[in-house]
């Protein structure tokens, strides 16, 4: 009953929270846009330039499937970066502002009020994710119809691609609710976000992308190019999703030791 109740509570302050509200739309408008914007661009005549050659791998090929390849590039960094802040705000608000400790008062352990918020956080990333897939399957779907082109399997598997892509980009996020926790502030939590983009880009460029999960599934969705993408395999995603209930344990094990809030 204390985890039901606790599960109740978290996902009351989801429903509540901007925070949420503003990720949630920002992945459901901007990468269902994104997707089906930069393919158009870069099959126009205006794509002309730099522009035409960043956006080479997107003018030819299947229309429906670049489009589901592009969502599934842009989503691997997208949904880190939306659950990252999401995590920041769950986590880091209650102990910067002091009133985690009213929270500690109640029944409730401590551990499994991490437990739940983890789970909330989790369940809001799945859902945000297979919607922004649904979305821009249905835009993809649109446009190939008006287009005369087919939304064939080739492109459901792009869609699924998509999904997965996506949830390992958002799972990564949860070893941000650890520093949430660690730091007790939401601006240090984002700082840590942005510092691990980073540190992912020079991890790619030094070539030890394949190993780091941060960089893992966005190199499988073939943001890095065909051959990057041909490198990752199974152990290297699932050295990826192995972060997310490793991060949960850690967080649920920092919040059982919490002292002063």
């Amino acid at each position: 009953m204390n985890f039901l109740a606790a599960l109740a509570v978290e996902a009351l302050k989801l429903r509540r929270s901007t925070v949420a509200r503003i990720a949630t739309v920002l992945l459901l408008v901007l990468v269902p846009l994104g997707s089906v914007g930069m393919v158009a661009l870069a099959r126009s005549p205006r794509a002309v330039g730099a522009t035409a050659a960043k956006l080479a791998d997107y003018a030819t090929g299947d229309l429906a499937t670049t489009h589901l390849l592009v969502c599934a590039q842009v989503l691997s960094v997208g949904a880190l970066a939306a659950a990252g802040f999401f995590v920041a705000w769950s986590f880091g608000r209650e102990l910067e502002s002091g009133t985690a400790g009213a929270l500690f008062g109640l029944a409730v352990p401590r551990g499994t009020i991490a437990l739940a918020k983890c789970l909330v956080a989790l369940a809001w990333i799945v859902a945000c994710v297979v919607l922004t897939v649904t979305v821009t399957v249905a835009a993809s779907a649109v446009v190939t119809a008006a287009s005369g082109e087919p939304f064939g399997p080739e492109a459901w598997a792009g869609a699924r691609n998509a999904v997965v892509a996506g949830l390992l980009g958002g799972g990564l996020a949860l070893p941000f609710a650890w520093v949430a926790t660690v730091t007790r502030s939401q601006l240090g939590t984002v700082g840590a976000l942005v510092g691990v983009v980073a540190l992912t880009q020079i991890v790619v460029l030094l070539g030890g992308g394949s190993w780091f999960p941060y960089a893992a599934p966005s190199l499988w969705a073939g943001m890095g190019g065909a051959d990057a993408a041909a490198a990752i395999g199974l152990p290297h995603l699932l050295l990826a999703a192995a972060v997310t209930p490793v991060a949960v344990a850690a967080v649920v094990q920092a919040w059982r030791r919490l002292t002063n809030v």
